[in-house]
C-alpha cells in the first residue's frame, strides 16, 4: 500500500539530507565504489525516496560494493539504481536485476515504493547487487551469460550461490521452491532442451509454458533458478576450495558436467 508523508515532513528531511550528506535530492546521484571499480548512479526518483526516509543509500551500495569487490575481483563496469517495473520485481526481495550481456553494465531496479515497505531492503539490495555484479563478470571477462538453456541455468546458479556466500543469511526464496520429487520432474522436462534457445523466461520464471517443447503446460515458479542453484550447489560440493573469480568465469558446460548433478533415483 501506496503511503504517503505531509508537505512540510518531506521538506524537512529533504533539507536535513541535503545538507547533511551534502545530496541534491532533486538531480541524480552519481559515485564511484571498491577504489573506482563501480561507476555507480542512481536516478532522481530513488534519490528522492532515500531522502524522503532518511536511507543512507550511498554508504549501503559503497559497502556493498566494496564486500562483492573483495571476494570477486574483475573489471570495471557501471552500476545504476532505478525504480523498477513492478512486473519484473519478486515481492519477497523487492528488487530486480538485469545486466547488459554485451557490456556488463548492471541495473538494479527497485519496488516502487522500496524505501516504505522494504522487505530488508538492505539485506536484498546488497543480494541483488551480488549476484549481478557475478553476472557483470561473466560478460566481461568470462562465457558470457549464455543463450542455451543450460547456460542460463548455470549462470543464474552462479549469481545465487555468490550472492548467499557474499551476504549470508536466509536462503533466497528461489532456492527451495521446488520439493526433490518436482525437481525430478522438472529436471526430466528440462534435461531433452538444455541445447535449446529462447527458453530463460518461460524456465526461469514459470508459469504457463509450451506443451510442445516442455511436454507439460505449466512449470512451477522459479523453476530455472532453483535447478540452476541445484547444479552450482553439487558443483561447489565437489570443488569447495575454487575461488569466484575461477568459478565465474568457467563455462557452463564445464560446471555441469562436473558437477554431479542427477536430482532423479537411479532405477
Amino acid at each position: 500500500m501506496k503511503r504517503s508523508l505531509g508537505v512540510a515532513v518531506t521538506a524537512v528531511a529533504l533539507l536535513a539530507l541535503t545538507s547533511c550528506a551534502g545530496i541534491n535530492p532533486r538531480v541524480p546521484l552519481k559515485f564511484t565504489a571498491a577504489h573506482g571499480r563501480f561507476a555507480v548512479q542512481v536516478t532522481r526518483q530513488v534519490v528522492r525516496a532515500a531522502a524522503n526516509h532518511q536511507v543512507p543509500l550511498q554508504t549501503l551500495t559503497e559497502k556493498d560494493l566494496v564486500r562483492i569487490d573483495s571476494l570477486l575481483p574483475g573489471p570495471p563496469t557501471t552500476v545504476t539504481l532505478t525504480v523498477g517495473d513492478p512486473d519484473q520485481i519478486l515481492p519477497s526481495t523487492g528488487t530486480s536485476g538485469f545486466t547488459d550481456p554485451e557490456s556488463g553494465a548492471v541495473t538494479i531496479g527497485l519496488y516502487p515504493y522500496w524505501a516504505e515497505e522494504p522487505p530488508d531492503f538492505a539485506g536484498w539490495l546488497a543480494r541483488t547487487l551480488a549476484g549481478q555484479v557475478s553476472h557483470s563478470v561473466r560478460v566481461e571477462a568470462g562465457p558470457g551469460l549464455g543463450t542455451t538453456l543450460l547456460d542460463q541455468l548455470v549462470t543464474e546458479g552462479v549469481a545465487t550461490a555468490f550472492d548467499e556466500a557474499a551476504f549470508p543469511g536466509p536462503k533466497d526464496p528461489w532456492v527451495e521452491a521446488l520439493s526433490p520429487l518436482q525437481e525430478c520432474q522438472q529436471w526430466q522436462h528440462l534435461k531433452p532442451v538444455l541445447n535449446r534457445v529462447g527458453l530463460y523466461q518461460q524456465v526461469m520464471t514459470g508459469g504457463p509454458v509450451q506443451r510442445s517443447i516442455f511436454a507439460e503446460s505449466t512449470m512451477p515458479p522459479l523453476t530455472g533458478l532453483a535447478i540452476g542453484y541445484q547444479i552450482l550447489a553439487h558443483y561447489l560440493r565437489r570443488h569447495p576450495s575454487q575461488r569466484w573469480g575461477e568459478l565465474v568465469t568457467t563455462s557452463g558446460g564445464a560446471i555441469f558436467a562436473h558437477s554431479g548433478f542427477a536430482p532423479c533415483p537411479a532405477a
